[in-house]
């Protein structure tokens, strides 16, 4: 817009309009003198110069002469100073200075269009705030005074701007495609709007994330135009009020702007309503960025294109953060890429981080050194986004640890090999696509409490490498309809994050049998369950519900999970084994008879908190772990299942 003259334009226009001022002022002076202007009618405000802001603006809104005379006054009256004189000797009153509506009709009447509808509100002058009416003069309802708004001004100065009304609530978006798929996208994008006509609509069917705003914002781009972006919890009731969409209308044309609106909840009817309106006024394209808003498309006036963003490609991902690295990209950063979906500023600013500190001991870093700093961000990001919603569970236990029978090992291993191979199987071998099944891996363990269900998910995170979050369903379900469904999709969102292992615990609170349907909430209750098996389904990771009672599940659900294990109460000979790894080689044991001790009818869980509570009593004898110390720690645990120890399994035992 720089090389066009748009200042010698409106100039060539004020200097005209200042010309028929000096020409009515004489007229006034001297009553006998017809009024003649200097410039005919025909002659109007000046040459046009194509493209520039006062032809445009004249263009854009069907502006007659008279109106495009107003205008030209109205500039005039803050660019030149003799317009205030002139309008003062004009009017023959010294008091007003200034523009008025009377004194356009007089000075203008002889151009088409001159009448006063022209200040009628509905009029494009007044429309469009164009040009501001203030409060009419004592005794007359044409004396009535005009101003131009200051960005309108702007614009026809070649410095277009936004209006102070919208500047609150709409602004420029400085954000472009990073990964060259979201390049691609944005591109493919623009030419979907050339091809449906610059007023279509286009729904990205995302979260707001930078990523998707980028998009959106180099869809713009590419078309010639500047994204703006509004919040859709801005466009309020208020924000219509005070003209919202007139005044978009009127600077998005001198901006050349596009309008990306975001939402992150589904829209409300006031916002479904200023949506549907915003399509039906052709506001030039329009980029809705929301992963609900399914109801727009069903409400629009017009066509709604919709289409998804593809998850980001690691592989991008992982040469994006290489070359802020200034390295290339290794397998192992391409393993953490792959691994942590985190949004791609937040994985910068961990690599950032992790840069800094891997270079206090090495400059400059490795990438291998960087990574090492890496991952305890990413993990901490994890979990901070799962706070509130699941718990981190340290991981101790291994596959070694493990007592249990071959068979529940097998299966173990399946769930191993399948959450290694996925990628592989599913993707290079074409299995997604020849009806592979669900993406996620569900997983039911069940069996009494004690007998290594918790243990197990443990060690598969272990030999996996994963992250392992215990999710407690009882801060889940909620007893408000459609409470529960935010909670698990909130829990999901995170969790897809990473590859990680969720437990849920006491899985039957959810995946009872279902009960006939009754009432709403029965209703409820098993759409809560359905939500729950489609988000795992979809889920990357693992996860793994446990339950105390097997024929609590419902068979309907029980069959929908990829693996089931029923862990079952330890033999002695499994207890025997149990016993032996409770006591670590730096603990003194004395005396210890392992036959006896798996006779015991315990868990392996219990085993456990015996082994631990009797060498707390010997530590405080400062003794060796004997046999009478776990008598009196078992004594313990029997109480406190509020059962006395059945005297056989003490008797003849020693000291």
């Amino acid at each position: 817009m720089a090389e066009i003259p748009h200042v010698a334009r409106l100039q060539g226009a004020v200097t005209a309009v200042e010309r028929m001022l000096e020409d009515y002022a004489r007229t006034r002076s001297r009553p006998g003198l017809r009024h003649e202007p200097h410039l005919p009618p025909e002659a109007g405000l000046g040459e046009p110069v194509p493209g520039s802001a006062f032809d445009a603006l004249a263009s854009w809104f069907s502006l007659t002469a008279f109106e495009q005379g107003v205008v030209a006054l109205a500039a005039g009256f803050e660019i030149s100073p003799d317009i205030a004189n002139l309008c003062a000797l004009a009017q023959g009153d010294p008091a007003t200075p200034y523009p008025t509506t009377l004194l356009a009709l007089a000075i203008f009447a002889d151009l088409e269009g001159a009448s006063q509808a022209a200040f009628a509100p509905s009029a494009p002058l007044r429309y469009w705030q164009l040009i501001k009416a203030e409060g009419a003069q004592p005794g007359s309802r044409l004396q009535q005074r005009f101003v131009m708004p200051d960005a309108v001004l702007s614009f026809l100065v070649g410095q277009p701007v936004l209006d102070d009304a919208l500047a609150d609530i709409v602004r420029p978006l400085d954000l472009a495609p990073q990964l060259p798929a979201d390049g691609v996208l944005a591109q493919r994008l623009a030419r979907t709007v050339l091809a449906s006509g610059m007023d279509a609509t286009l729904h990205l069917a995302a979260e707001p994330s930078r990523r998707a705003l980028g998009v959106a914002a180099g869809a713009a781009a590419a078309l010639g135009l500047l994204p703006f972006h509004l919040p859709l919890a801005r466009l309020t009731p208020e924000a219509e009020g005070d003209g919202f969409f007139r005044l978009w209308q009127r600077d998005r044309l001198a901006l050349r702007g596009a309008l990306l609106l975001s939402f992150e909840e589904p829209p409300g009817e006031f916002q479904l309503s200023a949506i549907c309106r915003l399509i039906g006024e052709g506001t030039g394209p329009l980029f809705l960025v929301g992963a609900a808003g399914q109801s727009i498309a069903e409400r629009a006036p017009g066509a709604v294109i919709r289409m998804s963003l593809p998850k980001a490609d690691p592989g991008e991902v992982a040469d994006h953060l290489a070359a802020g690295l200034g390295q290339d990209a290794t397998p192992a950063l391409r393993d953490v890429a792959a691994r942590f979906r985190l949004p791609l500023p937040t994985l910068e600013s961990c690599a950032t981080v992790a840069r800094a500190k891997a270079e206090e001991t090495e400059a400059p870093a490795s990438q291998a050194a960087i990574l090492d700093e890496m991952l305890p961000l990413l993990r901490d990001q994890v979990r901070e986004a799962m706070s509130g919603l699941a718990d981190p569970v340290p991981v101790r236990m291994t596959l070694d640890n493990l007592i249990l029978p071959e068979a529940t090992r097998a299966v173990l291993g399946q769930i191993i090999a399948r959450q290694r191979n996925r990628s592989r199987v599913m993707e290079e071998w074409g299995f997604a696509g020849a009806g592979g099944g669900a993406q996620g891996m569900s997983v039911l363990f069940a069996g009494p409490s004690g007998t290594g269900k918790t243990m197990a998910a443990e060690a598969l995170a272990h030999t996996l490498s994963l992250d392992l979050f215990r999710v407690d369903l009882s801060r889940i379900v909620d007893k408000y309809i459609g409470e529960t469904e935010k909670r698990l999709a909130a829990l999901f969102d995170a969790a897809d994050m990473t590859d990680a292992i969720l437990l849920f615990d006491e899985a039957d609170v959810l995946f009872g049998r279902r009960t006939e349907v009754k009432d709403s909430h029965d209703h409820y209750a098993n759409l809560e369950v359905g939500y729950l098996l489609q988000r795992i389904e979809a889920f990357r990771g693992i996860a793994v519900l446990t339950t105390n009672l097997a024929n609590a599940i419902d068979d309907a659900f029980a069959r929908r999970f990829a693996f089931s294990l029923h862990f079952e109460f330890p033999s002695p000979d499994e207890r025997r084994r149990i016993w032996h790894g409770a006591f670590p080689a730096a603990a003194p044991a004395s005396g210890l008879d392992w036959d006896r001790l798996a006779r015991l009818t315990l868990t392996g869980g219990q085993i456990r908190v015996v082994s631990i509570n009797a060498a707390m009593l010997a530590s405080e004898e400062e003794a060796a772990i004997s046999m009478g110390h776990i008598a009196r720690a078992l004594e313990s645990e029997y109480a406190k299942q509020r059962r006395r120890v059945p005297p056989a399994e003490l008797a003849d035992w020693p000291a």
